[in-house]
């Protein structure tokens, strides 16, 4: 089954599930019902509340009138016609206007003797041979209609539906690992973040939170940037005139925050590049100085709405491993070519890898003229070439400056997220009269590549924590070891083993559970907390000089010298693995 027959095949079920809706109850308005990402909705106005204890009867409804569907009989109708259908549904009747204001012909679609929906098309040629096992009823949400919140709040009834039974029940399954592993439940849990209403998406790093976030900080100096990038750190608040030079007051100004002082109008940084632009102006460089490459992590801001707000992977505060690259125009192929391989190498770490590429072009909305967008476009597409990688054009969808190269990544659970990004600007440079002295002594204007390999601090960490299900590997473990005592008569020699392995390296991260607790219910909660290893220390240990090691899987690794150990730990934090 291709994409289209699936999406003709959810169509035709939204339809299943308003005629269903309509014959239990009678009188409920009906409004739209589209096919979606892994199934289909329909939006309902009904006389009386249902819940979702009442969705199990409606699907039971909806396979008994399957049997008796086949083919979708079309016909198109006057505006007139179908007002008349429909006299009783003001939610109808305003789509009916709409769409015969436009000159579009109005077309329903009958599956039944008493079920005929107004419809553009799009259906199964046979809806009773759709396997039943294949579609389920999945939950109920809010919705206002057309999404305006000034109008009715309607219920909205989500179904699933896949190609088979068994693609149905692995969604299913990889939807309950998905919400086991969700970063808003593990982070506040483990002791990473938490949010409060005082300062709404922004999260509030805590101890254990901070030393992942300082950990991917030192991952991204030494894989991200590298050698050659000089990391700065510029303010986070500018005038209003920055942001109009750059073109981002014209673009950006809504989803910024700002505010006014002294009669001037400043706005906190939506990102970095404005700033760059700026402190590259401030120098002269030559030709000899290119590829010039400033990198910094520090916070930037965005007024995004608080209905969209979501855990770490939409906040208001956020930070990346960002980067602008100066340079000249026969230099962006080889560079590009570069950040292509260190993005395979990153993601490798992480035990992911990239799926998906895509060149994304010029926007509706564009600073620059079309044979400089074409010039741009040329580059990254020679850059992919060169590089030895595949892609697709993404029509209309580059930065307002000018053409992206866009990266998926599948993580653990085959999920893909848009993640690395790299940008080239003909414009900035222009609009910010950047120049650079030529081997032949004149001025010219550089370009730039914007970069940022793995995105969002935040959103990488919300990855990350959905990625491993929260059991970090050791190097980004915020507690690597926990020391476990069986009675207080072994704490000498558990502070003995501390202070060891402490010896070893002064960077480990230790914890000794000291408490006067049983030896199960310590092991129970360091693997709870997902600390990678657990050192038990009993008589027979203390006698012997040596440690018995537990992994968080709860596998033995039997017992090994303190030194031994050290040494398999340090070697497994070098490797990142």
């Amino acid at each position: 089954m291709n994409n289209e027959q699936l999406e003709h095949q959810r169509h035709s079920l939204a339809h299943l599930l308003a005629a269903a809706v309509i014959k239990l109850y009678p009188g409920t308005k009906r409004t739209i019902g589209p096919a979606i990402d892994n199934g289909f909705y329909y939006d309902f106005e009904f006389k009386e509340p249902i819940t979702e204890k009442d969705l199990p009867k409606i699907e039971k409804e909806m396979k008994k009138l399957q049997k008796t569907w086949h083919g979708m009989e079309r016909r198109e109708v006057t505006a007139d016609e179908a007002k008349e259908l429909f006299k009783d549904n003001p939610y109808k009747l305003e789509l009916i206007n709409e769409f015969s204001k436009d000159g579009q012909t109005l077309t329903m679609y009958k599956s039944s003797e008493y079920f005929e929906d107004l419809c553009r098309g799009g259906h199964s040629e046979d809806v009773a041979a759709i396997d039943p096992d294949s579609f389920k009823l999945d939950k109920l949400a809010g919705a206002y209609w057309r999404g305006d919140e000034k109008n009715k709040m309607l219920t909205r009834i989500y179904g699933l539906a896949f190609e088979s039974k068994e693609k149905l029940e692995e969604y299913l399954h990889m939807r309950e690992e998905a919400e086991k592993r969700d970063h808003r439940v593990l982070g506040p849990h483990l002791g990473l973040f938490t949010f409060h209403e005082y300062s709404p998406g922004i999260p509030f790093y805590l101890p254990k939170g901070s030393i992942i976030r300082n950990e991917l900080e030192k991952f991204v100096r030494s894989v991200s940037y590298g050698k050659g990038y000089s990391e700065v750190r510029l303010p986070q608040l500018f005038d209003a005139e920055l942001f109009k030079i750059s073109g981002h007051w014209e673009h950006y100004k809504e989803d910024m925050f700002t505010l006014e002082s002294e009669g001037r109008t400043f706005g906190l940084k939506p990102m970095n590049c404005p700033g760059h632009m700026l402190l590259y102006k401030q120098g002269l460089y030559s030709y000899r100085d290119l590829p010039l490459r400033f990198a910094e992590m520090s916070t930037l801001y965005r007024n995004e709405l608080s209905g969209t707000l979501s855990g770490l992977t939409r906040v208001r505060a956020f930070a990346q491993d960002d980067c602008h690259i100066f340079l000249t125009l026969d230099q962006v192929a080889e560079e590009v070519a570069d950040l292509l391989k260190r993005i395979q190498t990153i993601y490798a770490m992480f035990g992911m890898q990239v799926e998906d590429v895509a060149l994304s072009t010029k926007p509706e909305k564009a600073l620059g003229t079309k044979e400089e967008w074409n010039e741009a476009e040329a580059a990254l597409a020679e850059a992919l070439k060169q590089a030895g990688w595949n892609y697709e054009i993404n029509e209309g969808d580059g930065a307002f400056y000018g053409p992206k190269i866009d990266m998926r990544i599948k993580d653990a659970l085959g999920r893909k997220w848009q993640l690395a990004t790299i940008q080239l600007d003909f414009q900035q440079p222009k609009r910010f009269e950047l120049e650079y002295v030529t081997e032949d002594g004149t001025r010219k204007t550089p370009v730039v590549i914007h970069r940022a390999l793995i995105g969002s601090f935040e959103r990488f960490f919300a990855i990350l924590i959905e990625h491993y299900a929260g059991n970090f590997p050791l190097w980004l473990s915020p507690v690597q070891l926990a020391i476990l005592p069986i009675s207080d008569n072994q704490l000498e020699y558990a502070r003995s083993v501390h202070d060891q392995l402490l010896a070893a390296s002064e960077d480990l991260r230790i914890e000794t559970d000291k408490r006067a607790e049983s030896i199960g219910k310590k092991i129970r909660e360091a693997t709870l907390q997902k600390i990678p290893y657990q050192i038990i220390v009993g008589e027979k240990e203390a006698l012997s000089g040596h440690i018995a090691i537990r992994t968080r899987s709860g596998e033995d690794l039997g017992a090994m010298s303190v030194q031994k150990f050290a040494e398999k730990i340090l070697a497994e934090i070098k490797s990142k693995k």
